[in-house]
């Protein structure tokens, strides 16, 4: 790919400047027509060191809306940051609808340096492969967002030209810059390993864009007109997507494991009282032994309405340390949160090391809540189940431990529940005309479960039915199983 870019094109002061005003007016149009049809937009600088990427970059930003744009680079990356899953600061860091998210380097450089033998091949934030990098990007555009990469290409006289201009600027703040110093930039070896990088991650929803920068004026022109040709793509294929009635019919392969659980376990209320004490010691002791191994814990819960989520929950977090745990109920997505990625307001709350994560109803809102009420469509929540799946084994394979409840009743349970809390003054709260509502919708939910179930059961990250018409079994099956997944980590 690299070879086929004319690194000796030349363009005169007066044909630049003339090009720079007429373009840099389209762009700015553009970015405001962006921002009109709330496209999100992720832009990505990468290249050869000593490409000037950031008077590149400059020149771009400078005939664009400051309010519409913030600036990234993967190179700031923390220790802390570090410490969670790759692609954690990366989606906490994408645009909400028509704005803008830049990288002066984004989720490409460790792939690079890897393959160079820069950082600690141990880790396993380094660990990225390349098929996740397609996968995480296939996931935006699908969701809506424009992205933008640009590979910024020079020759290696130039680049040693231009590392010597830099070092002689920077002088010994050049470490900070480029840690390899002027001397110890291999272009070869780079220049295979962007070969690499370019040929397994142009896709047909992320394609790259090479540019020659060997003169600035030429690699400026050629960027405007990249971000121009997008900006136009993406709002002509705005214009023209339609909303189509899609008749959907039920997978007939998917078993209906619901039924397949016994809702008549049950215990008493000792024998509650004794196994709840001894359990809840257990998991404060194993709280402790996992935050000493930086071990941290995901944990999500679903059910149905009034399934007994919250009492669970309770006892659960009863005999953890208040400092390392933190639950997260999740509701509809506000305004704000639906102009981002689906999957977005979730990465936001992955746990720091050694902690817990704790959700009350979780990302399967898509493909349960949304998919029965038909606020995503057909082809949204039919490739949710392999987007999340990817996002669980991405925090597994950073450590993570992830767990997932699904607390099962039947309907006759849920309407003695309802009655309940109708007639209990201190619990009407938790009744609303909706759960009345999706009542008559129990048959759809149930083949939605079934689905989910059957889909995302992994053994990374697996399901555990709890039979819990009966709350006291239900609290002690939700202990008990965690007791053991932390015993079996930890040994």
């Amino acid at each position: 790919m690299l070879e086929k870019i004319d690194l000796k094109q030349k363009m005169s002061k007066k044909q630049y400047e003339k090009a720079f005003d007429e373009l840099s007016v389209k762009v700015g149009a553009l970015q405001r027509e962006m921002r009109e049809a709330e496209i999100p937009v992720v832009i990505v600088f990468e290249g050869f060191r000593g490409t000037l990427r950031g008077e590149l970059i400059n020149m771009l930003l400078s005939v664009m809306d400051p309010r519409g744009f913030r600036v990234y680079s993967a190179s700031k990356t923390t220790e802390e940051q570090k410490e969670k899953p790759f692609f954690t600061a990366f989606w906490q860091q994408l645009p909400p609808k028509g704005t803008i998210s830049l990288y002066h380097r984004g989720w490409y450089f460790l792939t690079n340096e890897h393959d160079v033998g820069d950082p600690d091949e141990a880790a396993p934030w380094y660990d990225v492969e390349y098929e996740q990098i397609n996968a995480f990007e296939k996931e935006l555009t699908e969701e809506g967002y424009s992205i933008v990469k640009i590979f910024a290409h020079i020759s290696s006289k130039k680049q040693e030209k231009n590392l010597k201009r830099i070092d002689k600027i920077y002088g010994n703040g050049w470490g900070d810059l480029a840690p390899g110093g002027v001397e110890g930039i291999d272009y070869k070896a780079y220049y295979k390993v962007y070969e690499k990088m370019l040929e397994n991650t142009d896709t047909v929803h992320a394609p790259w864009h090479v540019v020659p920068l060997e003169e600035m004026r030429v690699g400026v022109i050629a960027v405007f007109n990249i971000i121009i040709d997008a900006f136009e793509r993406a709002l002509h294929k705005k214009l023209q997507k339609t909303t189509r009635t899609i008749y959907f019919k039920k997978d007939s392969s998917v078993p209906d494991i619901l039924s397949t659980f016994d809702l008549t376990k049950e215990i008493s209320k000792k024998d509650y009282l004794d196994k709840l004490n001894e359990y809840q010691k257990k998991l404060e002791s194993l709280q402790y032994e996992l935050y000493k191994k930086k071990i941290s814990t995901i944990v999500g819960f679903e059910g149905w309405d009034a399934g007994g989520k919250g009492g669970v929950i309770k006892r659960f977090t009863s005999a953890l340390d208040p400092l390392g745990y933190a639950v997260n109920p999740i509701s509809s997505p506000n305004d704000w949160e639906k102009s981002f990625h689906y999957l977005w307001r979730f990465w936001q709350h992955i746990p720091n090391i050694g902690e817990v994560a704790i959700f009350d109803r979780t990302w399967y809102g898509r493909v349960l809540v949304e998919r029965v009420e038909h606020y995503a469509t057909v082809s949204e929540w039919r490739r949710a189940y392999q987007e999340i799946n990817d996002m669980e084994a991405q925090w597994v394979k950073q450590g993570i431990v992830v767990n997932k409840f699904w607390m099962q009743i039947d309907k006759d349970e849920q309407y003695k529940r309802f009655e309940a809390r109708e007639n209990d003054p201190n619990k009407t709260w938790k009744i609303t005309s909706d759960d009345w509502r999706n009542r008559d919708k129990w048959d759809a939910y149930v083949d939605a479960v079934n689905e989910m179930l059957y889909r995302t059961d992994t053994k990374e990250a697996p399901w555990t039915v709890v039979e819990a018409n009966d709350k006291y079994y239900a609290r002690l099956k939700v202990l008990e199983t965690m007791i053991a997944r932390y015993e079996n980590v930890l040994k």
